[in-house]
């Protein structure tokens, strides 16, 4: 049988399935509107969830929690406000509540640390010595951060609010909101500090600015409310008449630089310090006169400083808690104070910007999924816009003052990219799954797997390449004859029951049935292996002998049958070489795409005739001399002949398979190869005597016969040159 003589079958047909960039634009196209009408749900039901996630009070809240911690990871590893030189802050540290730094000689002779002496809180006239001494030294404004409500002695009070109004436009006292619930209403008051001390002064004259700061539900302090109403303070009714009142940082800031006001708004995202700026000195220092003339030069150090004074000792708990960590309280209006003069904000992009980022995200990740192809590509695309998006907003922060968090990116881009992924991946697999169960009715799993593994491989091209193959031919012999005398339908139905038989045993045996030439079987072992090694090519010709072998006791079952049913018994013919081929998707291309996956070459052809001789040696399997080196220690085999081929110039030896190797020496076996060893030395009369001796033992069949015969005729008519081959002249 020659290769030109194979014909296409419909397993080739299925083969054509898979749709690559070669595939008809038509094909690419029904496979686009599958993939988009899973993929597209997927990805739009993952950003509603994610939108409405966004939107619903509780996911809402957690997400804004989210959001705002990552925003303060920029605060505390970004950008930071630089301390200004001119603000210094003096705290009521541990050293200064117990003076256990200060010599007794020093608390001896200052009137002021002998009251501090006293424990705290203070009596009142220490804060006016300290007023004093900071103002006559020219301190440009400075601000107590403590609230001097209640009244207390008399002369205390008497001697704070005369030092209050002896230094006019330099000292800032606090007042504040007290906000209390009566039951589901907030209401805030505005408590000032006693009468006797700051008489009729007013927020208006800039001597009292708020002390409250107003935190986020967690309670950390990012936004500076620089001024507010009563109704703004406990969230009611807003009053137009109502002015708002300023807070401490920006009373101080009126006293102390009035041009940094302009363009700053009520409430101020701030771009905090360093936590460790404005670190404290201690306050009893101002009035231990060698610590006064050592570190602040007889006061000089305080002219034109902005000095807050407040608690620092953790005895005192006033403690902030910001988005670079928790400071205290007085370095916390230091640093609200810092932010206004040197404009240091930060401004959050509005509710459209981040619906904007929202939605490019997910635009993005349909536009990966659908167009990009390779899911691995696509994640690693995500991956490296998610963490440029990271990038941007720290810059966005950095150099802009933008507090942009890119979580509004990341998580749609991620999780509708992932959705979108899941569901190519299930259309993939659907369609994976439907070529499959077509491709297995016609081939092994070998096949199908490979192929699905690159279905855009060799066999959608009109190239190929050279591969060692294992090639199986069987046919039924006479069955032309026979089949004169049935109908065509007893014809088909005997044939369709035969080859569904036959062929069971290739895919069980990791097998290709290549095609169907009436009623002829190809099959193939190796042709969808990539690369094979000396093991692959002896599993292959083992599992071609092992496939034949099964074949031919499937068939004589069916003959037991059909003899039953009066049906004329089938016999048939195996050949098998294993040997070099072209493998590749052979036929016309587009656009009449007539393709056949198939292997041509000598070794096809080799094995085609092997099956044509089995009839001549009477023997239903013959197989190549290089498929016995394969299969020689796992089956028993006799030498056949040692024939040319005709077109072929070196003689090529074949073998018979008898079965296995049986647990006791086959009798009349060692006698015929003696024979067969005899006959080709050309001692034909030696010869024949030791195939008439294996057919007395045991191995009285038809190829001992045809021995027999060939050395009778040849001891009549010795030739005049033997080589010891038979000339093929047959198919």
């Amino acid at each position: 049988m020659s290769s030109g003589q194979r014909l296409p079958c419909h397993k080739n047909q299925a083969t054509r399935n898979p749709v690559t960039r070669d595939s008809p634009p038509e094909r690419r196209s029904n496979t686009h509107r599958v993939k988009q009408s899973v993929v597209l749900p997927l990805l739009l039901g993952m950003a509603s969830l994610l939108a409405l996630l966004i939107q619903w009070g509780p996911t809402g809240n957690i997400a804004g929690s989210i959001d705002r911690d990552l925003l303060d990871k920029f605060h505390a590893m970004g950008r930071m406000t630089a301390p200004r030189e001119d603000i210094v802050v003096l705290g009521l540290d541990d050293a200064s509540l117990t003076l256990a730094a200060a010599w007794p000689e020093d608390i001896e002779a200052s009137p002021t640390l002998q009251a501090m002496k006293q424990g705290y809180p203070w009596p009142r006239r220490v804060w006016a010595q300290l007023l004093d001494r900071l103002c006559n030294a020219g301190a440009k404004v400075v601000f107590l951060d403590l609230a001097f409500i209640n009244a207390a002695d008399p002369d205390d009070d008497r001697l704070l609010g005369e030092a209050f109004r002896r230094h006019p436009g330099q000292v800032v006292l606090g007042a504040k909101f007290d906000i209390s619930v009566v039951g589901q209403e907030e209401l805030s008051e505005l408590v000032l500090p006693n009468e006797s001390i700051i008489g009729t002064a007013s927020f208006a004259e800039g001597g009292l600015g708020l002390l409250n700061f107003w935190v986020d539900e967690d309670h950390v302090m990012r936004t500076a409310n620089f001024q507010r109403t009563r109704a703004e303070a406990s969230g009611g009714l807003i009053d137009p008449t109502e002015k708002p009142l300023p807070s401490v940082a920006r009373t101080l800031a009126t006293i102390a630089a009035p041009d940094c006001l302009k363009g700053v708004g009520a409430a101020e995202r701030l771009r905090f310090c360093n936590p460790a700026a404005y670190n404290p000195r201690s306050m009893h220092e101002v009035f231990v006169p060698e610590l006064w003339k050592a570190n602040y030069s007889n006061g000089d150090f305080f002219k034109n400083k902005i000095v807050l004074v407040g608690a620092v000792s953790q005895q005192l708990q006033d403690y902030q808690k910001t988005p670079v960590g928790t400071i205290f309280g007085v370095q916390l209006h230091a640093h609200a104070l810092t932010a206004l003069m040197n404009h240091a904000f930060v401004s959050q992009p509005g509710t459209g910007w981040l619906w904007l980022a929202f939605t490019l995200a997910v635009l993005i990740a349909w536009l990966l999924v659908t167009y990009v192809r390779q899911p691995l590509f696509s994640l690693l695309t995500m991956i490296v816009l998610s963490s440029a998006a990271f990038a941007i907003s720290i810059l966005l922060f950095n150099f802009h003052s933008i507090e942009f968090s890119p979580l509004h990116f990341i998580v749609p881009l991620i999780s509708c990219g992932v959705a979108a992924l899941v569901g190519d991946f299930l259309v993939q697999l659907a369609e994976k799954r439907k070529l499959h169960r077509a491709l297995m009715r016609y081939t092994s799993p070998e096949f199908v797997n490979e192929m699905l593994k690159d279905r855009a491989g060799i066999y959608t091209t009109l190239g190929g390449v050279e591969r060692v193959v294992t090639v199986l031919f069987s046919d039924v012999r006479g069955f032309t004859s026979m089949s004169e005398n049935m109908t065509p339908f007893e014809v088909v139905s005997q044939l369709n029951e035969y080859l569904t038989r036959m062929v069971e045993h290739v895919p069980k045996n990791r097998g290709v049935v290549d095609k169907f030439i009436g009623d002829a079987v190809m099959a193939l072992w190796g042709s969808m292996r990539a690369k094979s090694d000396e093991a692959d090519l002896k599993r292959d010709a083992f599992n071609a002998v092992t496939s034949a072998l099964a074949m031919l006791k499937a068939l004589d079952e069916l003959n037991a049958g059909w003899k039953l049913r009066g049906i004329a018994e089938l016999r048939i013919g195996i050949g098998i070489h294993q040997g070099s081929v072209i493998a590749g998707n052979i036929g016309a291309a587009s656009p009449m795409e007539k393709m056949d996956i198939t292997v041509i070459g000598d070794s096809v052809n080799l094995a085609s005739r092997l099956e044509g001789v089995t009839k001549e040696y009477g023997v239903d399997l013959i197989i190549s001399d290089a498929v016995y080196q394969q299969v020689k220690e796992d089956f028993l085999c006799r030498s056949a002949d040692l024939v040319k081929v005709k077109g072929k110039a070196k003689p090529a030896e074949v073998f018979a398979v008898i079965g296995p190797h049986p647990s006791e020496p086959l009798g009349g076996l060692a006698a015929y190869e003696q024979g067969v060893r005899l006959y080709r030395e050309g001692n034909f009369t030696a010869a024949r005597e030791a195939f008439t001796q294996a057919a007395s033992e045991r191995l009285k069949d038809e190829l001992t016969r045809v021995y027999i015969e060939r050395c009778e005729a040849l001891i009549q008519n010795p030739p005049e040159h033997w080589d010891g081959v038979y000339v093929m002249t047959k198919k």
